[in-house]
């Protein structure tokens, strides 16, 4: 037979004071009537052990609380002396004197930062029509800022004003990624979707204009630009 002594009892503190309360018998549906804790039974320690609900007021400001869901990006360990009593570790203080220092553990993770941009933009843009998740990362993140893509590779003049603003944006900067491979061009639209960049600009049959486009993945829209605007465009979509 188990000690009683030997068994953990934790009371919520909810509790402590209440009398004539019902408590389960241990047995499928019976149960225990004007049952008073201190009288009926004792507890070990006494503890806050209930979850707060939506709208219930929090207890420095007295504002109703909201429940929601949150990813774990970084975190806090207070070590205390632990560690540095354990390891005989000291230190000067500000007079001179040896100390054990209090210690803390500090970290940040950077894949689950990039893991939560991805699925927060994934919620918000939803999927294409090939049933794929979209998403978009933030310029201060993303491996590229803007993709200049060439839709037709083979056609000089493309090629060429795709290369000229390539080279003005990483004069002006910008981090910039020139697509200039052999193939379609949805297949180098997917690719910079792909690799999160949040603005494209592409070199099309709109060039004969004296424009081209724009793509800001981060609103969902394309706007027509012209040539010699599109640098000081993006300047300022980025700033």
């Amino acid at each position: 037979m188990t000690d009683p002594r030997a068994v953990t009892v934790v009371l919520d503190k909810a509790l402590e004071g209440r009398k004539n309360l019902v408590a389960g018998a241990n047995k499928v549906d019976y149960h225990y009537r004007n049952v008073t804790p201190g009288r009926d039974f004792t507890w070990t320690v006494a503890a806050d052990i209930r979850n707060v609900a939506a709208g219930e007021l929090d207890p420095v400001g007295g504002f109703p609380l909201r429940l929601g869901k949150a990813v774990e990006i970084g975190h806090i360990f207070k070590l205390g002396y632990k560690y540095s009593q354990s390891m005989g570790a000291r230190v000067l203080d500000r007079d001179g004197k040896e100390t054990t220092p209090i210690m803390g553990s500090y970290g940040i993770g950077i894949e689950r930062i990039l893991t939560s941009a991805i699925e927060q933009s994934a919620a918000k843009l939803g999927k294409n029509d090939r049933g794929e998740w979209n998403y978009v990362l933030p310029p201060s993140i993303a491996p590229f800022a803007v993709v200049v893509t060439v839709t037709k590779q083979n056609a000089a003049v493309l090629a060429g004003a795709g290369e000229t603003i390539a080279k003005e944006l990483h004069t002006a900067g910008v981090d910039v990624l020139l697509d200039d491979r052999d193939g379609s061009a949805g297949v180098k639209f997917k690719d910079a979707e792909l690799i999160g960049a949040p603005f494209r600009i592409n070199i099309g049959r709109k060039l004969a204009e004296g424009a081209v486009e724009l793509v800001d993945r981060l609103k969902g829209t394309t706007t027509e630009v012209a040539v010699s605007e599109i640098v000081s465009k993006v300047q300022r979509m980025l700033a």
